[in-house]
């Protein structure tokens, strides 16, 4: 694909509009997501990602315009069996998003798909769908649940990690059978936490075991004059994903992500590993 094509792909990450988010813990302040929402619809981007769990603090949605369209995270209880329940819980979340439906509704947490109660709660999001969302999804952080999922429930969307180092949705052959199965593919974490873009988050003591691998690669890009940004984002040309979730820090941020300069594929080098202590940010400590 081109840039423009990627642009149309693009979805606003918003974890950190309402907490600190991330190993280098930012949170944006209020006028600054203005000048980010801004940016994003000159550049005709109206989609944001976000999840009950990032609201929990308040909402900087409350007033937005409605020309945002939302996809949004919960976590399912058992309590969701009920389905005045479900009804009552999206209906209050929704409310802070200032919008009575939204694009995609993805179980943020899938444990609950495994057990008894799994089927029936999936149910009675269904028979929700047309009043509340068109699609729903489950947002997953590596391929070992999707023989299970995939088997067991009818998902639209599969939203997963996807970066220079972790690749795994490629190589296990997962990207091709969720494209088979008319699934779409949403890929998050491309700058894995602003780890592979911030020189100062992997000298944090956590990632010694790591430092020399992610120090070459900041070697390697300054001596071959690649901004972290344009490799990050060069490399998602090559591939065919539905949708792109890109966490930003600020209105800058943002700019440089969306005039990134296209780098030439013959400069790409495999940094691909398998250690979920470094790709899986839930093992960060």
């Amino acid at each position: 694909m081109n840039k423009s094509q990627l642009k149309r792909k693009i979805i606003i990450g918003s974890a950190n509009f309402n907490q600190k988010y991330g190993k280098d813990s930012v949170k944006i302040k209020n006028l600054e997501i203005k000048k980010i929402l801004n940016f994003s619809k000159k550049n005709k981007i109206y989609q944001i990602d976000t999840a009950e769990s990032y609201l929990n603090k308040g909402s900087a949605f409350k007033n937005i315009s409605k020309i945002y369209k939302f996809s949004t995270k919960v976590t399912p209880s058992n309590d969701w069996l009920s389905l005045e329940f479900c009804q009552k819980k999206l209906d209050d979340h929704f409310e802070n998003l200032n919008t009575n439906k939204i694009d995609t509704l993805f179980f943020h947490d899938i444990k609950i798909l495994y057990s008894r109660n799994g089927i029936k709660i999936f149910n009675n999001l269904e028979k929700l769908k047309k009043k509340y969302f068109n699609k729903i999804g489950v947002s997953i952080y590596d391929t070992d649940c999707l023989n299970y999922i995939t088997q067991n429930y009818n998902f639209d969307i599969v939203q997963c990690p996807y970066n220079i180092l972790n690749k795994s949705f490629l190589t296990t052959g997962w990207f091709e059978k969720l494209k088979k199965k008319d699934i779409e593919i949403h890929i998050r974490s491309i700058f894995l936490q602003g780890l592979l873009v911030n020189k100062s988050i992997y000298k944090k003591k956590y990632f010694k075991k790591w430092k020399k691998k992610i120090y070459d690669w900041f070697v390697y890009l300054n001596n071959n004059h690649i901004s972290p940004i344009d490799y990050c984002m060069s490399d998602l040309l090559y591939l065919d994903f539905d949708k792109v979730i890109i966490g930003i820090n600020n209105y800058q941020n943002l700019k440089e992500i969306l005039n990134f300069k296209k780098i030439d594929k013959n400069k790409f080098i495999n940094l691909h590993i398998n250690d979920k202590r470094l790709i899986d940010p839930r093992n960060w400590k």
